[in-house]
């Protein structure tokens, strides 16, 4: 009996060891949650289904994460779970497994890879800096199916989406959106709001 219970012991230990390295395995494999990505600076479709969501106590804090920099918006036919697929995909098939392949890959090519997916769009891909997400996610500057747009102007359109719904608004609503919602400087004209009506008209597409 003894001899019997030191066998099953050894065997469940056996067993946890080899479940432990085969989960250890996956999760230092790349997998689409290795992916870091900001949908809410570069993903359309996400920022649509959003705007469902968004109101005017919620926008302040949901803005933090646009920052001050211009960015790039994808507007294509990919959502997020086939982008992800398909951008780890990419890194499969050249052989990259782990984050120390995939880390050093970037290394070795300048600090960054562009990639081309199946749509033709162009994305580019960095190191990431959260524990685990180490494939930083976003488009090229001027890819196919993308828009450049500076913070402020992302900031401005989603408020005034808030706020106006599908309306564009008047100066004096814009501007009161501006500097009461987002504490930014007026605008002197609409004439110079071409680039926000073509982020806005972007962002309520389907």
């Amino acid at each position: 009996m003894y001899i019997l219970f030191v066998y099953s012991g050894e065997r469940h230990i056996f067993l946890w060891r080899f479940l432990v390295y085969i989960l250890s395995d996956y999760l230092l494999s790349m997998n689409v949650s290795n992916i870091l990505f900001n949908a809410l600076k570069h993903h359309r479709g996400y920022i649509h289904r959003e705007l469902e969501s968004i109101t005017l106590d919620t926008l302040p804090e949901r803005l933090k994460v646009l920052g001050n920099s211009q960015m790039d918006i994808y507007y294509g036919i990919l959502d997020i779970p086939l982008l992800f697929e398909e951008v780890a995909d990419r890194i499969l098939d050249l052989g990259i497994y782990e984050s120390g392949a995939y880390l050093t890959w970037l290394k070795n090519n300048g600090g960054y890879v562009e990639i081309t997916l199946s749509d033709t769009s162009r994305w580019v891909l960095l190191p990431g800096t959260e524990p685990g997400r180490y494939v930083h996610l976003h488009p090229a500057r001027y890819s196919p199916q993308s828009m450049r747009v500076k913070a402020t102007v992302l900031k401005t359109a989603l408020a005034c989406l808030v706020v106006l719904g599908g309306s564009l608004p008047g100066l004096s609503a814009l501007n009161q959106i501006r500097k009461e919602i987002l504490g930014l400087s007026p605008v002197k004209d609409l004439d110079s709001c071409e680039h926000l009506w073509e982020v806005m008209r972007m962002l309520k597409a389907d």
